[in-house]
């Protein structure tokens, strides 16, 4: 029974998206602060990697794209990341 509670069940799928989408105005309103690296963590923080719901991990996907792609200094952005964040970003 322990391996059953890993993923994310479809149920709590509506709610992850809910917090993704209100993630993403916290998100757009970075962007337009040109806070591009605090809007790549916002969109990290609480990431559910362990759901195999495809919705929520495209919608997690589509923040993370947006934020990053705002970055112009990637090199130094991941010289920047916790390495939690780093962890996160690179499942």
């Amino acid at each position: 029974m322990a391996g059953t509670q890993e993923f994310v069940e479809a149920d709590n799928a509506e709610a992850i998206i809910t917090r993704i989408e209100h993630k993403s105005r916290k998100i757009e309103s970075l962007l337009k602060q040109s806070r591009p690296v605090e809007a790549l963590k916002t969109a990290l923080e609480g990431a559910p990697p362990k759901t195999r719901d495809e919705r929520c991990k495209s919608a997690t996907w589509i923040v993370v794209h947006r934020a990053i792609m705002a970055i112009k200094d990637v090199d130094g952005m991941f010289s920047s990341l916790d390495p939690e964040y780093y962890d996160i970003l690179m499942k």
